[in-house]
């Protein structure tokens, strides 16, 4: 008998993959929070470190933007202190250049008149940078909202999934289960009146079945496996029994040749439905019943 179990290896293999990228990290803890059962604790040391990975990897390409210069962006030219115009300038490498005098009053008068001409073109820079600045602000914000909702949603998620009551087995003290069971494991108390029993038969475990509109009971007894519910009794012998596995995490496959049967139970109890059906069939199969 064969367990597959392919949902959570999958879930985990698209969580470490956007955990992996710094874009898809928001998207990557949601499902880890959600779908994954990993260990509340490494949960957390992810969600902290891939976090402030995610923040600073935003401020680092927002704020710091390479300058002009490695741009390729013409470099603004700058003249020498305490020269004129005409005098010498620097280059865009930082050397200064003397310029051919001219005694004319014409030229110099037409370079200042071109100086005066830039001025306003140096005066609406200030502004361009600055609005430069708050766009980038403004991207830092909305990217530091988005991070900060996908959060919230992951946090809430947890939260509600915690406030559900969780399933309490009415007929069996399932924390008594020390899994994996022992040949020789002591099996609890099983508190089950409605099947009649054979001879020799003992229950080894029991639960309440969910299917929706068709909620009834799965026995495990050391003979065979039976499914009570509103439409029907299904009966299987430990010894007609081929396979049992997991679909889901909520949904047993019994297997009996060609004969199929899905049980459908709460999360908590699927493990002990396994186990127990697997020791049965085993110690059957020991004692040369099967």
């Amino acid at each position: 008998m064969n367990s597959k179990k392919l949902d959570n290896k999958t879930i985990s293999i698209i969580t470490i993959a956007c955990l992996a990228s710094i874009i898809l990290i928001p998207i990557g803890l949601a499902i880890m929070w959600t779908s994954t059962k990993w260990k509340t604790k490494i949960k957390a040391i992810l969600s902290g470190v891939l976090g402030t990975l995610y923040i600073a990897g935003i401020v680092f390409m927002l704020l710091f933007e390479p300058s002009n210069h490695e741009n390729g962006l013409p470099v603004p030219i700058q003249y020498s202190e305490g020269h004129s115009e005409t005098d010498s300038l620097i280059t865009s490498k930082g050397d200064a250049v003397e310029l051919p005098e001219n005694d004319s009053d014409n030229s110099r008068k037409k370079s200042k008149d071109k100086k005066k001409q830039s001025e306003p073109e140096k005066e609406k820079l200030p502004f361009s940078m600055q609005k430069n600045k708050n766009g980038k602000q403004g991207r830092l914000i909305y990217s530091i909202l988005f991070f900060l909702f996908m959060l919230f949603l992951v946090i809430w998620q947890n939260i509600r999934n915690n406030r559900k009551p969780h399933y309490e087995n009415p007929y069996v003290d399932t924390d008594k289960y020390k899994l994996p069971l022992a040949d020789n494991a002591k099996i609890p108390l099983v508190h089950f009146l409605k099947l009649r029993l054979n001879k020799d038969e003992k229950i080894i475990f029991a639960t309440e079945t969910n299917q929706k509109d068709n909620e009834g009971d799965l026995i495990v007894t050391n003979q065979r496996v039976v499914i009570m519910d509103k439409t029907q009794n299904v009966e299987f012998p430990l010894s007609v029994l081929t396979a049992v596995s997991s679909v889901t995490d909520t949904v047993m496959l019994l297997t009996s040749g060609e004969r199929k049967y899905y049980i459908f139970m709460p999360e908590s109890q699927l493990k002990y439905a396994l186990a127990t059906i697997r020791w049965s069939y085993k110690q059957a199969d020991m004692n040369g019943l099967i």
